[in-house]
């Protein structure tokens, strides 16, 4: 039966899905190649490297290089452990066309910024090197990024002193990263793959073989494995398709594909009897962790880009949306077994050679057994009992409503999705047959796919061989670390229990019970400037609507007021430390969030609110066909909110287990003493279980209550591609029959308390505290009272990027001191001392005074030395994201909203403004915030 089941649908299928598509008598269409996207030109040259290419206009004027290498850590023999990722360091530090550091210096000076828009990953089996977002108005720059990437896969020039430089820079990335869970990985991993290199190749390799390995050793690596049959570029943007296709001919056929080249091949990873076992414990794990896993083949090469497998795709994707769905409700109560559980499907760990179905458990307490049984036994419930029809069809439709959006939007789908399609196409082979095959596709699988072949595959997932478990564990009193007899022994036992099929309980009402009483629009104002219309509303409510075509599917919302929680007593301070989460399991009238999200399923609508001191904000986002849903939330948010008893005790439960081993973690002991040192405020303070504790619902649904109280405090902002006519009566309906008053209505705030802001003054802190990994954490602000304006803003902004590329090129590169580092300068619209220009981060302790003279040498030197050289390069990045956000909902959005909080407008005249700024501008902009004399530092080190 099952089998026949199997065999009628993919018939069916097989002849509904792409009657465009003709088939060779006798070939089974299942097994076929689906087409491939014919707005993607693909090629290969002679000496074997694949390119991609595609003409895409949004945003316009720019492109995306790409060029990905099937070449990772797993490559490595024992004594080169770390030589993958290394070289992709080297990548940044010297080529022939462009020696020392002059790849990086020439792309700033088109506007192309080190670590956001040119940057590079490596992993276990891949390293893909990016320079993305470049304005290609010139021929030239096209040409030299991909002369950037022809010298990337061949023209390295290893320079041996640049090498020993770096050798202290990826020693401190080690540092870094090397923290409780990934030293627990890096034990636990040959356990859980103990016969291939898989288990013993994490990318940062050994600091052995990294701090003594011969230059010629990486040359070696680089020589053997940075070949063009390994290697596709990737292109992306608003190009001459032709053009690009003709140079990169031109540039890269004559790369020699090396004689007797080593065999690319992926170790496979072999079937095993029963279940294997990575148990490990850290003193700086935060939360004890569990997973079971369930291995299996992933799908061959030769059939990713069939219908087989989008439809395995399809079925698994139903399946574990369905079990999280039962998992979320589970951690909903707050007798939930579990923190939090979720369900997924992926390459096993590591590997690209086996797959595997997971299951995850978070303890509440200090036991992982029981959390674990538990994801288990919802697992075997599924897979006993299967999914219901009422739980299928919330799950296609949530999957076809993305997708519609998705499809809707088409048009203005930004460079990197593409990239990352064709990224993934070459290094795993997926499909990419674009949105025009994928849209149908999707839609007549979610209507022909009948539940019970998604019921009879994930029973065939769950099997007593070729398991895995892993645990991560706290080392602190009182958490049990279970052995693997008492996992077997544990899960062995919820093998053998009855379990009853799952109901699917949910509500059915409306949202909204009582008809609203529909206000009216009293008033209507064009602002030409802005492209907006406002209207103000019969009860005092403000509406300001900025109609755009930038996504076809796309509507963002956000109410803003002034006034915030700065007012509550102290008895109310746990509840306002604990107050995101809090909000972030709002109900809706007789609806529990969970209850909300299956009300929500197959709808695109969203709400959100956020309260803080002196402003408070709901956001909501949607499309044109479901704006009528999100403005159903948005009335409910101002006149029933709730927090469902049951579900607040939950979350309390779940956020107290996930800070239960905090105060061991350096970071958190960082955060910690920092915000008791620069705040002198009960209110601002490191959230302790404890305080999760003493959090109550009722202060908390009073808080919600009273800041939402008057919509004559708000001003409702719309973005996107909104119809006036119909957004009209929805206003009238939704928003004007609120509760609002005018006459008490808050349009400023009046006074800050000094308490919520940082001290000002001068200080240095310094505290130690248990390491596992040595390292030194530091915190370096600086603070200053200016007025807020365009100029000050973007002079904030300009003097953070100048301070991050000196502490880039002294203490990363030239000290070797930190992995990562950087500065921010920002300008804050509220507030006292709204001037902050600021840098944190983690060091080699040893250098720790000799990079906090220099990093404070630089904040006076700014005040006088600062150079063309530094400034145009920045200048001209930000006029770049300047005019990329011109065509942004979201950035309109945040630039009315702006607007509206202080009168300034920093949006539409934000390029003129950056081009007439000049070094001598930055300078007294330093000049005057040294002036005011608040710089602190605060430093965490390893206790000796």
């Amino acid at each position: 039966m099952k089998n026949l089941l199997r065999t009628a649908l993919f018939a069916l299928m097989a002849l509904a899905m792409l009657p465009s598509v003709a088939y060779a008598q006798g070939q089974n269409p299942m097994t076929q190649p689906l087409p491939v996207d014919p707005d993607v030109r693909i090629g290969h040259l002679p000496n074997g490297l694949t390119y991609y290419i595609r003409h895409n206009e949004y945003p316009k004027g720019q492109a995306d290089f790409y060029i990905a290498q099937k070449v990772g850590s797993a490559l490595e023999e024992e004594n080169q452990r770390g030589l993958a990722h290394f070289l992709e360091h080297m990548c940044f530090n010297g080529t022939t066309n462009f020696p020392d550091n002059l790849l990086r210096d020439w792309l700033e000076s088109i506007g192309v910024k080190f670590g956001q828009n040119l940057n590079a990953y490596t992993s276990i089996d891949e390293t893909v090197y990016n320079i993305s977002n470049v304005p290609i108005a010139r021929e030239s720059v096209q040409d030299s990024c991909l002369l950037i990437l022809h010298d990337w896969a061949n023209d390295l020039t290893l320079d041996p002193k640049e090498i020993d430089k770096e050798r202290g820079v990826i020693h401190q990335e080690w540092r870094r990263s090397m923290q409780g869970q990934m030293r627990i990985f890096e034990r636990i991993l040959p356990e859980l793959l103990p016969t291939t290199k898989y288990g013993r190749r994490l990318p940062i390799g050994t600091m052995e073989v990294v701090d003594n390995f011969p230059p010629q050793a990486l040359r070696d690596y680089y020589e053997t494995w940075y070949r063009p049959d390994q290697q596709a570029v990737v292109v992306v943007g608003d190009i001459d398709v032709d053009r690009i296709e003709n140079k990169i001919k031109e540039m890269f056929t004559s790369i020699e594909m090396p004689a007797n080249a080593k065999p690319r091949t992926y170790e496979a990873v072999p079937d095993h009897k029963g279940t294997l076992f990575g148990i490990g414990s850290d003193p700086e794990q935060k939360q004890l962790v569990g997973q079971i896993m369930f291995l299996a083949d992933p799908t061959p090469a030769e059939l990713k880009n069939t219908m087989t497998y989008y439809i395995n795709d399809y079925v698994r994707g139903m399946a574990l949306s369905m079990l999280n769905n039962r998992l979320n409700d589970i951690s909903s109560h707050p007798d939930a077994p579990f923190g939090g559980a979720s369900v997924g499907y992926g390459d096993y760990i590591v590997t690209k050679t086996k797959d595997a179905l997971s299951g995850t458990a978070v303890a509440k307490g200090n036991d992982i057994v029981v959390p674990l049984q538990a994801v288990y036994r919802e697992m075997l419930r599924a897979a006993r009992g299967g999914f219901t029809q009422s739980e299928y069809d919330r799950a296609r439709n949530s999957l076809i409503s993305s997708y519609e959006s998705l499809y809707n939007n088409r048009a203005t789908r930004e460079n990197g999705t593409f990239v990352n399609e064709y990224v993934r196409n070459f290094i795993d082979g997926s499909p990419i047959p674009g949105l025009d095959i994928e849209w149908p596709l999707i839609q007549q699988l979610a209507n022909i796919t009948p539940l019970a072949l998604i019921n009879e595959t994930f029973a065939s997932m769950i099997k007593p061989d070729n398991r895995a478990i892993m645990v991560l564990a706290p080392e602190k009193e009182g958490t049990k670390i279970p052995t693997k007899e008492e996992l077997t022994s544990a899960l062995a036992a919820v093998d053998a229990e009855e379990i009853a099929p799952f109901v699917d309980n949910f509500k059915m009402e409306p949202l909204i019970t009582v008809a609203p009483r529909p206000g009216k629009i009293v008033s209507t104002k064009e602002d030409k400037v802005w492209g907006t219309t406002e209207w103000t509303l019969s009860n005092g409510a403000k509406v300001i609507i900025k109609p755009t075509k930038f996504k076809e599917d796309e509507i963002s919302m956000v109410a803003q007021a002034f006034g915030g929680t700065a007012g509550y007593s102290k008895e109310y301070i746990p509840t306002l430390l604990m107050l995101s989460n809090i909000m972030g399991n709002m109900g809706l009238g007789s609806y529990n969030s969970s209850d909300l999200s299956k009300y929500l399923s197959g709808k695109v609508a969203s709400i959100g609110v956020s309260f803080s001191s002196y402003s408070r904000s709901i956001s909501g986002g949607s499309t044109p066909k479901d704006l009528p849903t999100m403005m159903e939330l948005l009335y409910m948010v101002f006149t029933d909110i709730n927090l469902d008893a049951n579900e607040f005790a939950a979350m309390q439960k779940a956020v107290s287990a996930a800070l239960a081993n905090q105060e061991k973690n350096p970071q958190h002991v960082f955060s910690d003493k920092m915000v008791r040192t620069w705040y002198n405020s009960p209110y601002i303070k490191s959230v302790t279980p404890a305080d999760v504790e003493a959090a109550s619902r009722e202060q908390a649904l009073k808080i919600a209550k009273d800041l939402t109280a008057n919509a004559a405090d708000y001003t409702f902002v719309f973005v996107g591609n909104v119809d006036l006519n119909a957004l009209k009566p929805l206003v009238e309906t939704y928003i004007a029959s609120l509760p609002g008053n005018p006459k008490t209505a808050i349009k400023k705030v009046d006074k800050y308390n000094p308490e919520l802001f940082i001290i000002p003054g001068s200080s240095i802190d310094s505290f130690t505290t248990e390491m596992t990994t040595p390292q030194t954490f530091a915190a370096i602000a600086e603070i200053g009272d200016m007025e807020y304006t365009t100029k000050n803003a973007q002079l904030a902004s300009i003097a953070g990027q100048i301070l991050t590329n000196r502490l880039i090129k002294t203490v990363r590169e030239e000290m070797g001191a930190v992995y990562s580092i950087g500065a921010s300068g920002s300008a804050s619209r509220m507030g006292l001392n709204p001037i902050t220009l600021s840098s944190s981060f983690p060091m080699k302790p040893e250098m720790k005074n000799e990079v906090l003279d220099f990093i404070k040498s630089q904040y006076k030197a700014m005040e006088k030395d600062i150079t063309p050289e530094e400034l145009n390069p920045i200048k001209e990045y930000m006029v770049k994201s300047f005019t990329e956000s011109k065509e942004k909902n979201g950035a309109w959005l945040g630039a009315i909203l702006g607007y509206q909080t202080n009168g300034v407008d920093t949006f539409n005249n934000n390029i003129e403004t950056m081009n007439s700024i000049t070094v001598q501008d930055v300078m007294n902009f330093m000049k005057a915030l040294n002036a005011q004399g608040n710089y602190r530092v605060l430093t965490l080190d390893p206790a000796k």
